[in-house]
């Protein structure tokens, strides 16, 4: 379970990295809209992995989030002049499939409800 301080510090850098990505001078894609779905912080708060989901653009989403983890040193310092920690933490860009998985999951329920006959009572 996490502690109230990873909490704190994952939402001011969730916010801090939607603002960099906001202003638009790190990286520009045209056609893919991101949105910074969480920072889990790790307990020593020195790493942190920031969750992205990517709309549009599907064949370059890894392309993606492999440039903004090369990317990841200019984040970082942009993050240490808005932020006060001890140390500023190293940060690693994944690209969250939940809802896509949510979705074929969606698909393949109603596949098998529309397969299996309803019981009469």
């Amino acid at each position: 379970m996490k502690s109230q301080r990873q909490l704190q510090i994952g939402e001011n850098i969730k916010r801090i990295i939607s603002e960099i990505f906001l202003r638009g001078d790190v990286l520009s894609f045209p056609g893919s809209i991101l949105t910074v779905l969480e920072a889990d912080v790790s307990p020593d708060a020195k790493n942190i992995r920031i969750y992205l989901d990517i709309f549009g653009n599907e064949k370059m989403h890894e392309q993606i989030v492999k440039s903004l983890n090369k990317a990841a040193p200019h984040f970082r310092y942009q993050m240490a002049k808005r932020i006060t920690l001890r140390a500023v933490p190293e940060i690693i860009f994944i690209l969250d499939k939940t809802e896509q998985k949510a979705l074929n999951l969606e698909v393949i329920l109603d596949a098998e409800l529309k397969r299996t006959p309803e019981k009469k009572k």
